[in-house]
């Protein structure tokens, strides 16, 4: 599943600057990046269909969404910045719907059709495969949140700002209420929960821009990697306990039998501003960047990145990824594409 975006940490008020300013510095990456010779080629079952437009006709220039959830093959949700959540059944988008969330919808994770959490502003609502609920309290408002609900009666969520000094927020919903964590974040800029994955109640991985990974065992979370790599930008965790992390600079870091290995080049995607990962299952991951391009990974491998959103370098991306390795994506401009 997948985890969704982790540059918006800043303030809604800087956010975008902070995108314009990401967006270049990977467009710089893309001119000065050389691909590696020896790249396997896209498989036929890899190939995207063509982006098609979800968002809403007259809203505004940038549609921004942020996050995506495909929980089968027959049905996702994906919510966004102009307060908008949209549903696809069987292969087809519905029109865009305005949920009362304050605005801006962050991030939303469902664990069947008939289960849904949608979080924003530390307010969260509740699909229950008819209607979503009035948003309730679930940690300070101000900041940008991303939520993982593994079941309907858990979700992990986290949350950071861009104010100097506050520190991020852990919360855990049991199906009725939300309660809040303490974490160990200094409140630094790059200090900083940007994605979060669950695969049970019982495991959770929440990943830190600065070389942070939290591991949650169903009643706490502690360090799962004190000093790691740097610039994790999102997280995915599968049923086996298998997690797959990715920095912006294209790299990946597994977890898997109790360790996490050392960084590993994603194969010929330097210049793709890795931003969103989502794993299917123990043998599968697929991760989509910036640049609109996706790879995927299986038995061990990184495949040639494809393009998926083509035009040039967004703001902000997601994928998802559900059983038999079927995937959707979504970008800021209000485009989707599926596998």
């Amino acid at each position: 599943m997948g985890t969704l975006p982790g540059w918006r940490y800043f303030n809604r008020g800087a956010d975008a600057a902070a995108k314009c300013g990401l967006t270049t510095a990977v467009a710089l990456m893309a001119a000065l990046s050389v691909s590696p010779s020896g790249a396997s080629a896209t498989t036929a079952s890899h190939r995207w269909s063509p982006p098609i437009f979800i968002g809403a006709k007259g809203s505004s220039s940038s549609q921004v969404n942020y996050s995506i959830s495909c929980p089968s093959t027959a049905f996702c949700v994906s919510v966004n910045g102009d307060g908008g959540v949209v549903v696809r059944r069987r292969g087809v988008w519905s029109s865009p719907r305005s949920l009362p969330m304050g605005g801006s919808i962050d991030a939303v994770s469902c664990s069947s059709q008939v289960f849904c959490v949608a979080v924003a502003a530390g307010v969260a609502s509740v699909y229950n495969g008819r209607k979503w609920s009035d948003p309730t309290p679930m940690g300070p408002s101000g900041d940008t949140y991303h939520v993982s609900c593994p079941a309907r009666t858990f979700c992990a969520a986290v949350g950071a700002s861009g104010v100097p000094g506050r520190r991020s927020v852990l919360a855990i919903f049991d199906g009725h209420s939300w309660r809040t964590h303490s974490t160990s974040s200094s409140g630094a800029l790059k200090d900083r929960l940007l994605s979060v994955s669950c695969a049970s109640s019982q495991f959770c991985m929440a990943a830190n821009f600065d070389g942070q990974i939290l591991r949650f065992n169903g009643s706490k979370w502690s360090s799962s990697l004190a000093s790691g790599p740097q610039d994790l930008t999102s997280v995915s965790c599968t049923v086996s306990r298998l997690c797959m992390a990715v920095t912006i600079t294209g790299e990946s870091v597994m977890f898997h039998n109790g360790r996490w290995t050392s960084l590993r080049p994603i194969t010929a995607y330097e210049s793709a501003g890795t931003y969103s990962i989502s794993c299917s299952s123990a043998t599968e991951c697929s991760v989509i960047g910036l640049g609109g391009k996706a790879a995927t990974w299986t038995a061990g491998h990184w495949s040639s990145p494809s393009s998926v959103f083509p035009g040039g370098y967004s703001a902000g991306v997601a994928i998802s990824c559900s059983k038999g390795g079927k995937c959707v994506a979504v970008n800021d401009r209000g485009m989707s594409a599926s596998r």
